[in-house]
């Protein structure tokens, strides 16, 4: 080799010497730029501040195929299962919106937002997922949110009675939930059959169900009984009222322990009109239980009466003053028919006869005779 051709040679290796100096030089410097300008970034004016376990990723983790620009902002977008983890197949139900329950240091410690659940409560309170019913739950739809709120199960904030599959007295049993009191009337019937859901005053009660005698509840204590003018009976009720109104009762005297006059004193019950016969005598002796008219037939039981004519007589010819003082025309000749019919005697028949023999029309003439026995009997005629 010529000394030419050697200083050629070391000519050029000194040049290339130089440019891969001077390119390591740029190359250094152009990666402490880039470092910088990495350290110097604001992330959080893209909008999507580097926080919690995100502060810890390499950027290629999101940025991928160095790719900045259309990165997504939204959790759902990113933590899709592709790009990074997302909902595992055994999550509840809900809505993409993960901030709303994760936080961005870890899954783990979720704090729970029941708004975001799409599925029905018992898909996740189902005493695997979350706590469910416990078994002296009462009988009830699956639908928690009927009764229960989102903040605890222990404390019901209402009841509805709609949601509710038991009977009422599988909770209204007093230990559950109020029940009957110790002065409730004895029934086997259910709650709702007289009471509401809303309140347990007003109940439209059903008699039906009601095993007891009415006065066992209706005595003025428990439920409205008899009042003080009230007529005395023996009889349930029942016996004259209806279930419905107390009014309109259907009376069977057959049950009345007092007279008549108890009731019917124009107070209680009707009693005399103003221009009634004025006697001492109870109501049954002349009228009768299912009506005030017409009149039973009166019958004298006195000794002093002198027995039925033939002809009609109203009570008025003899109780003239409409009582049952007897006006007797001729007092002093009582009981006898004299003392009404001391001057209708006929002379030619009577006459001299003293008045001991003709007193007694109907029992001191003809009694034996054949042709004319008994004429003065006082149903009798020929007079």
């Amino acid at each position: 080799m010529s000394q030419n051709t050697k200083n050629l040679f070391g000519f050029t290796i000194t040049v290339l010497c130089l440019i891969l100096l001077a390119s390591s030089f740029m190359f250094i410097n152009s990666s402490t730029h880039a470092a910088d300008d990495i350290e110097s970034f604001d992330h959080f004016t893209t909008g999507f501040p580097l926080t919690g376990a995100h502060q810890f990723l390499d950027c290629s983790s999101c940025h991928i195929g160095g790719m900045f620009k259309g990165t997504p902002l939204e959790c759902v977008l990113c933590h899709n299962n592709s790009r990074a983890p997302g909902k595992h197949p055994q999550h509840i139900l809900s809505s993409n919106i993960c901030d709303d329950c994760h936080t961005d240091k870890t899954w783990r410690g979720a704090r729970f937002d029941h708004i975001d659940v799409i599925g029905p409560c018992q898909s996740c309170h189902n005493n695997r997922t979350a706590p469910g019913k416990s078994p002296a739950h009462i009988l009830s739809t699956t639908d928690c949110e009927d009764c229960h709120n989102t903040l605890t199960f222990d404390r019901v904030g209402r009841v509805d009675h709609a949601a509710v599959l038991g009977t009422c007295t599988s909770c209204h049993n007093g230990v559950k939930a109020s029940g009957k009191h110790p002065t409730h009337l004895q029934t086997v019937a259910e709650c709702d059959l007289c009471h509401n859901t809303i309140t347990w005053r007003g109940a439209g009660f059903d008699h039906s169900s009601v095993t007891q005698p009415c006065s066992a509840c209706h005595n003025g204590v428990i439920a409205t009984g008899k009042h003080p003018a009230h007529f005395q009976t023996t009889a349930e009720c029942g016996f004259c009222h209806n279930t419905t109104s107390w009014l309109g009762a259907s009376f069977d005297h057959s049950t009345v322990t007092g007279l008549c006059l108890s009731c019917h004193n124009g107070s209680t019950a009707p009693g005399k009109s103003t221009t009634h016969f004025v006697t001492t005598l109870d109501c049954d002796r002349c009228h009768s239980t299912t009506r005030w008219t017409p009149l039973i037939l009166f019958r004298h039981d006195s000794p002093d009466y002198p027995g039925d004519h033939r002809t009609a007589v109203l009570c008025v010819d003899c109780h003239r003053t409409n009582n049952q003082v007897i006006a007797w025309p001729f007092p002093a000749y009582q009981p006898e028919c004299a003392a009404c019919h001391a001057d209708d005697y006929k002379p030619d028949a009577h006459d001299n006869l003293p008045v001991s023999d003709v007193a007694d029309c109907s029992g001191s003439c003809h009694i034996g005779g054949v042709d004319r026995s008994n004429e003065h009997r006082a149903s009798g005629g020929g007079w």
